[in-house]
């Protein structure tokens, strides 16, 4: 089972998931993150606890990065090797900043 712990400190919204996002919850990751863009400039994303990304897990950042829509503004933190590998592989860093 996947959890989404999510904090908004002033314009930051940061979402940690625990566990996979996939196909099966995807839709769930991309509520928790709709529930506040209204209120923020910044989402991170803290992939410290997140063992797999699926191609719709992907998406969920896409949209992030598209709905605020300024360079920037979305950014990959801790991500393990595994999620690491697919992020490098579907470049998503000409999308989102990878730290």
């Amino acid at each position: 089972m996947t959890t989404f712990r999510k904090t908004v400190e002033g314009t930051t919204l940061t979402i940690a998931p625990e566990g996979s996002v996939n196909a099966i919850n995807a839709s769930e990751f991309h509520d928790v993150v709709n529930e506040s863009l209204a209120e923020v400039t910044t989402v991170v994303f803290d992939f410290a606890s997140m063992e797999f990304i699926s191609s719709a897990g992907l998406r969920v950042l896409l949209a992030t990065q598209k709905a605020l829509g300024k360079p920037g503004a979305v950014h990959v933190r801790n991500a393990l090797p595994d999620v690491m590998e697919v992020l490098t592989v579907t470049k998503l860093a000409q999308f989102i900043t990878i730290e």
